[in-house]
């Protein structure tokens, strides 16, 4: 692509999508120790107002006569600091319309619109308790179910509970707006009570799949054990 197009791409930070960013900043002549040439630009989101770094290979660079990257230069993005996933709230193996309500979540939080954000956390409890077969028609209700059945732990009912609120403060125009510090909290409350619905069994999952695909006997052992235990009840 041309360095040009460089900028038609995801924010790092709030993660719009495919933005026009504004190239801040770039070199063709940064060098390291060993004298190996890299080429970088600062792109800055016209959302957010944060900068994303971008390193690039250059295959066709065109000499400007300064250390700016031309617009012409034929490039290609190796990688984007930040990359638009953040580890703190990373969390694997969830279904696809959890992680959609809680990417939102996050994406809205970081534009500055705490409020939905707030809502989106709320959605994303709501969705995970549905997968887990808990469907009641109150929020309220599928924490105390997901708490009964041990899917989490009697110290999340709390955890959960807060999240609830704060989604409900967020969905009405009565309470106050929400700040960015009280949603950021909500959204580490909900990371934590997805890698425990999630993350956790989907990692034992893949450790067991690992095990049985290294030692076949290791299924029919357990198969075998299992049947023992039946047969001693």
């Amino acid at each position: 692509m041309k360095f040009e197009e460089v900028k038609y791409r995801d924010c790092g930070y709030c993660r719009t999508v495919q933005v026009a960013m504004t190239v801040q900043w770039s070199d063709r002549r940064l060098k390291d120790a060993q004298n190996v040439q890299h080429y970088w630009a600062a792109l800055s989101c016209p959302r957010c107002g944060r900068v994303t770094l971008v390193e690039m290979s250059m295959q066709d660079d065109v000499n400007s006569g300064d250390s700016s990257i031309s617009p012409r230069s034929d490039v290609t993005a190796l990688r984007a600091t930040p990359s638009g996933e953040d580890p703190a709230v990373a969390v694997s193996h969830l279904p696809d319309d959890v992680r959609g309500f809680y990417e939102d979540a996050s994406r809205v939080l970081q534009a500055g619109v705490p409020d939905a954000a707030a809502v989106q956390l709320r959605k994303t409890l709501e969705a995970a308790a549905a997968h887990k077969g808990i469907k009641e028609k109150q929020l309220v209700s599928s924490i105390r179910k997901l708490v009964e059945e041990g899917y989490v732990t009697l110290d999340f009912k709390d955890v959960m509970t807060h999240i609830r609120q704060i989604g409900n403060s967020g969905a009405h125009y009565t309470d106050e707006r929400l700040t960015a510090p009280e949603v950021e909290r909500s959204l580490r409350f909900t990371t934590q009570v997805l890698r425990n619905l999630f993350e956790v069994p989907g990692e034992l999952d893949e450790l067991r799949r690992e095990a049985e695909a290294a030692d076949p006997t290791t299924k029919a052992e357990e198969s075998v054990s299992q049947d023992e235990t039946t047969l001693l009840i």
